[in-house]
């Protein structure tokens, strides 16, 4: 049964918030026949323009709205700002109320929480703006770290392309792991991440890192991480002590180098694991480690399951 999506936007919505997931569920339709199908809903029947002028045309505003399956709440800078009168509420809230899932893209989360003031779920939005979300949502359990969150029927994402990580999550819910990997490939995305993963990437770290001195190093073991690699190996790479070396990780990462690397191994031993027909064994030798044994403890360790449990919990 085709699955029926409503997108709604309003002036200032940011357009990678829409296209991105309209993109992933329509493109499951290439796979799966009439998987999904997909309106644009606004407050009105008048052209909606986006956070940079561009105007886009809805197909329905909030009052004449066929039931759909799933409302998707856009963000940007104007959904952010959005103030809905009472009876723009009761409208949304009727969709809603009516729709098997509500999905919030990045501050779409403040029409969420504003329409269902009451609710006390997890949520989550761009890590720039969750705590002014906190501050309004008082009822919420705003996180800034994951990438999205489900709570009940109302799910959340934070920044633009993390909206495309939440489709990409339904799509699997509902037409299971080669489907979702199918879609991923062919919107050439990487990987599929998962809403536990951070915003606040390791690559981040590096480009917001106060030392210059390490981006190199960072970069470097980002592209370097599976071969084996020890804190003199690091030390040598920017030509300074390993003793200087742990200083600065702690100063600036608040990490040793060793655990560093470790992290970044285990994330993306992770990620491989939410691929279908990947051997345990062979990531952890993908990523570096020496013996499946070391692998499964740092990983038990660091996500607080093994990866055997971790794996069967992905379909």
């Amino acid at each position: 049964m085709t699955k029926k999506i409503g997108f709604f936007i309003a002036d200032g919505f940011q357009a990678l918030d829409l296209f991105g997931p309209l993109d992933a569920f329509m493109e499951t339709n290439s796979f799966v026949s009439e998987a999904y199908s997909s309106c644009l809903i606004g407050l009105s029947d008048a052209p909606v323009k986006t956070c940079y002028g561009q105007t886009v045309s809805v197909d329905f505003d909030i009052y004449q709205l066929p039931k759909i399956d799933y409302l998707v709440i856009c963000g940007g800078a104007g959904m952010r700002h959005l103030r809905l009168g009472p009876k723009q509420i009761n409208a949304l809230r009727s969709i809603a109320d009516g729709a098997e899932r509500v999905l919030s893209i990045c501050t779409g989360a403040f029409v969420l929480t504003e329409t269902f003031p009451e609710q006390g779920h997890r949520v989550t939005t761009h890590w720039r703006h969750c705590q002014q979300l906190s501050d309004q949502a008082v009822n919420y359990q705003v996180e800034e770290d994951p990438l999205f969150i489900e709570s009940g029927k109302f799910w959340s994402s934070a920044g633009i392309l993390s909206g495309v990580d939440l489709a990409l999550e339904v799509i699997r819910r509902d037409q299971g792991n080669t489907i979702a990997a199918s879609v991923a490939k062919d919107l050439v995305v990487y990987l599929q991440r998962r809403g536990g993963q951070s915003q606040y990437s390791d690559l981040l770290k590096v480009q917001y890192s106060d030392s210059l001195r390490l981006n190199p190093l960072l970069e470097w073991l980002a592209e370097n991480y599976p071969k084996p690699i020890s804190v003199s190996d690091m030390a040598e790479r920017i030509a300074v002590s390993d003793r200087q070396l742990t200083r600065l990780f702690k100063q600036h990462l608040n990490s040793t180098p060793g655990h560093y690397l470790n992290q970044l191994r285990l994330n993306h031993a992770r990620d491989l694991i939410t691929c279908e027909s990947q051997n345990l064994v062979q990531v952890a030798r993908q990523v570096g480690f020496a013996s499946y044994d070391s692998f499964r403890r740092a990983f038990q360790g660091q996500f607080g399951v093994s990866p055997s449990h971790f794996s069967r919990n992905q379909g």
